[in-house]
């Protein structure tokens, strides 16, 4: 029994060194496809980080990012929690059907921080509606999945964060128009028996986003195409998304799906103001780049994007948002001859700015998942605008 125990001892040894001697060896890698994020490098030594702590700080999270086989690893450390009975794994709920639910706290939202956004926003559409009116405005707060798809949810697993859904009642109250805060989490939950949300990825599937363009339509006297109107191609069939590269698991594989429509021939994307041009909606070359298939929706995140189409409906959209919109957008092809994109995690521009460059502006709209806006702190763009636009004559200023 000794021998066999100082075996063990022996080869959990070996395989220990191993390991730390090939993270060593090998190249360091500074971008994870698997987890969609810069990993960290090895840091340079110097005397007053030591002192400080902060080169500990970095080194400990260096031998955790360089680590030999760590995906392989971190699916390992997964599947024996998952064998274990366990329901939740590294912050991700295993739910029905393959789902992965990524879990949120009460913790995970500062009072003062959602307090101050829903200051911003509110300021800001009050101020939109008094200027373009209240048909010409509007917001949608795009569902956390574990709100949209509640029956996905494993038994016993908290069901909504009471902090954001206090956030969005006292966010309508703030709105002398509160019927351009679109009720988007009653609209996906009558349709979660569908494929609205991707079962690895944190965002909502083209389905999921033209359900809410066709509440958004009805609410704003615009009209949306039948849903057989629109050509639907399945362009890839191997995607996992953000929420499965925290842990892993055998889950099957998402679908992406495109929807296309004949008002969607003859867009022109200009993104960042010339740095990359195309005539479609959809970029699967830069999807098949990295790990990212969610990519072939407007090739990326950035600060802004310009698209014009041959709506001519005389009416121009600001579209202040995240990357739930990038999928939603090509449904706005028909409604708008241009849209403007605003991403303000990526650009410091303030909207008057970008207002008083863009006259023809004419409808303003704000895209964001709920739960990620309430933690953002990027929101200093609709801030200026909001307080600008309190000291200046606004009527003779969209008049200009």
């Amino acid at each position: 029994m000794r021998i066999i125990k100082m075996a063990g001892i022996l080869f959990f040894c070996l395989l220990l060194g191993g390991c730390a001697a090939a993270s060593f060896l090998l190249p360091q890698k500074a971008y994870s496809d698997m987890e969609n994020r810069s990993l960290e490098m090895k840091p340079e030594w110097n005397l007053a980080d030591l002192l400080s702590g902060e080169y500990q700080e970095h080194y400990e999270t260096y031998l955790n990012d360089q680590m030999f086989l760590r995906d392989r690893w971190v699916g390992l450390a997964a599947a024996m929690e998952r064998l274990a009975g366990k329901k939740e794994v590294n912050g991700v709920y295993l739910g029905r059907d393959g789902f992965l639910l990524q879990k949120y706290s009460e913790s995970d939202f500062e009072d003062a921080q959602i307090k101050e956004n829903i200051r911003i926003l509110s300021s800001f559409l009050n101020d939109a509606v008094d200027n373009y009116g209240k048909k010409h405005v509007s917001c949608v707060m795009v569902p956390d999945k574990s709100d949209a798809m509640r029956n996905k949810l494993p038994d016993y697993a908290q069901t909504g964060i009471q902090k954001v859904k206090a956030a969005v009642r006292e966010l309508a109250e703030s709105l002398q128009e509160p019927e351009i805060l679109l009720d988007a989490e009653a609209e996906l939950c009558r349709h979660q028996d569908e494929y609205i949300y991707y079962r690895t990825d944190h965002h909502w599937t083209t389905l999921g986003a033209y359900y809410i363009y066709c509440l958004w339509a009805d609410q704003t006297g615009h009209t949306a195409g039948d849903i057989k109107e629109y050509g639907r191609e399945t362009v890839f069939h191997d995607f996992y998304g953000t929420t499965y590269n925290k842990v892993h698991v055998s889950v099957p594989a998402d679908s992406i799906e495109l929807f296309h429509h004949p008002n969607q021939r003859g867009v022109q994307i200009d993104i960042d103001e010339g740095e990359l041009t195309a005539d479609s909606f959809y970029f699967p070359e830069a999807a098949v780049k990295g790990f990212d298939r969610y990519h072939v929706f407007l090739s990326k995140n950035t600060a802004r994007i310009q698209i014009t189409t041959k709506a001519g409906t005389g009416r121009s959209l600001l579209l202040v948002k995240d990357s739930f919109a990038n999928c939603f957008v090509p449904f706005l092809a028909g409604d708008y001859e241009t849209i403007l994109m605003v991403d303000c995690r990526y650009g410091k521009e303030n909207v008057r700015g970008i207002l008083a460059e863009h006259p023809e502006i004419t409808d303003v709209m704000i895209m964001y998942q709920t739960n990620t806006f309430m933690q953002d702190t990027d929101l200093n763009a609709l801030e200026k605008e909001a307080k600008q636009m309190e000291s200046f004559d606004a009527d003779s200023f969209f008049n200009e």
